[in-house]
């Protein structure tokens, strides 16, 4: 059973490394073309920039919601 539970991690932690690598791309390619709605990357910068404004208005709850997203990217970051 924790062999199983240890490879589902290993997973999840080697999916999110990929899902982090396609955003700088697309952050990336955002920068380089200069088109809000490119053909793979959409609206990278407005996503992100959108997401931040969210966050910083939702006050505390906010603060808390990315200090734990980012403690669980640096975790699995570690740990692939």
């Amino acid at each position: 059973m924790g062999d199983i539970i240890g490879t589902v991690k290993r997973s999840v932690a080697g999916l999110t490394g990929v899902a982090v690598c396609l955003l700088a791309l697309g952050v990336v390619m955002a920068v380089l073309m200069g088109k809000a709605d490119g053909a793979f990357y959409g609206d990278v910068v407005g996503g992100i920039t959108k997401l931040v404004g969210d966050l910083g208005g939702a006050g505390l709850t906010g603060l808390i919601t990315a200090c734990i997203v980012m403690g669980l990217l640096k975790s699995a970051s570690e740990k692939s």
